[in-house]
């Protein structure tokens, strides 16, 4: 196999592919989808309280609030920069920390804060921010509450926003369809428009022509996955050990694309392919959906779940590369398998070519 012509033909492909409607609606949907599922479910583009701070003598509250991740803290020089901030909605809510303000804390002295509010700021990033400064101040004093507070889940998912569980779905989406409908889809053109056969007729071989289509689907299904847990935050502790994944997942979903547009005759059959079967590929993310309601391991009878579910439990749940070893393991043995189907099946197309 010639690497300099799988190379060739797979520019050729992106050059001229990317203009197809597939290829554009492979590469658009699933992220079309996440956007919507983010503004309807999720926080996409739900910003951190803003707090602006401003530090006459070096507080610990200061370097406490700054270091909360769930807050965007801002520092101003002066109380009349903190002002202009506020009336503009630069900040939500302003302080103002005199000098001596933790040791005024630690003493046991009564003392008083003073919150600048911006009138245009939402309730619930007033009630974060004055938490969080309560608890910190607390903190710094050295007090214990009286209150213990015990945190019950009520449900087994109570926790679990609709866009996390709706993450499945769009990851099955970016990584299988495209990875999968694209070189299918362009294999069937190639048939039809004849210039598969007169490609093999060059010293290029059907091997070399199914790795660069391969190649095509392959790149698609890193970038869709990429984009899908760019968008909805799941990259988790692990990104190298995603990227692989991602890897091998595209390389699952390109070979059984090809596999299937090698034999498919035409477009309009490989769509009714794709809708008979589309229940079939996406089971897994739909019993996800519904914990509550579905066994989980019926998930494990369909191959996509080896795609989604690792996925899922290193975005979502911090898992390494031990806690998914098992599902890793039968998610490259199917991958071989097909791939093995798949260089049958062209040496059966390139002796019948010949």
């Amino acid at each position: 196999m010639s690497f300099r012509r799988v190379g060739v033909l797979f520019m050729k492909d992106l050059r001229y592919g990317s203009k197809n409607f597939i290829f554009v609606f492979a590469v658009v949907m699933p992220l079309v989808v996440s956007l919507v599922v983010g503004l309807l479910f999720g926080t996409l583009f739900s910003e951190k309280p803003k707090l602006g701070i401003v530090d006459m003598g070096d507080s610990e509250l200061a370097a406490l609030l700054a270091a909360a991740d769930f807050l965007a803290v801002q520092s101003y020089d002066s109380e009349a920069d903190l002002t202009a901030a506020l009336e503009t909605g630069g900040a939500e809510v302003g302080l103002v920390l005199a000098d001596g303000f933790d040791a005024a804390l630690r003493s046991g002295e009564r003392t008083e804060i003073t919150f600048f509010v911006w009138g245009q700021s939402l309730v619930r990033n007033r009630a974060i921010i004055s938490a969080a400064v309560a608890d910190s101040a607390l903190e710094i004093s050295g007090r214990e509450t009286p209150i213990t507070v015990d945190i019950v889940l009520v449900g087994d998912r109570a926790e679990v926003s609709w866009q996390q569980r709706l993450l499945p779905l769009l990851v099955l989406m970016a990584v299988v369809f495209g990875g999968m409908m694209v070189p299918a889809t362009s294999m069937i053109e190639e048939r039809l428009k004849r210039t598969l056969s007169a490609v093999t007729t060059t010293p290029m071989s059907m091997a070399e022509v199914f790795a660069a289509k391969g190649l095509m689907g392959v790149a698609l299904s890193i970038f869709s996955g990429f984009a899908i847990l760019t968008l909805n935050g799941g990259w988790g502790p692990q990104p190298i050990l995603l990227v692989l994944l991602l890897t091998i997942s595209g390389m699952f979903a390109a070979a059984f694309g090809i596999f299937v547009g090698s034999r498919v005759k035409d477009i309009q059959t490989l769509f009714a392919l794709m809708k008979s079967t589309g229940i079939l590929i996406y089971a897994p993310a739909i019993v996800a959906l519904f914990p509550e309601a579905i066994p989980q391991w019926i998930a494990r009878l369909f191959p996509t779940y080896y795609i989604m579910q690792p996925v899922l439990d290193i975005s979502q749940g911090g898992a390494g590369l031990g806690d998914i070893a098992l599902d890793l393991l039968v998610l490259c043995a199917m991958t071989a398998a097909a791939i093995f189907a798949l260089g049958r099946t062209a040496e059966r197309l390139q002796v019948r070519a010949a």
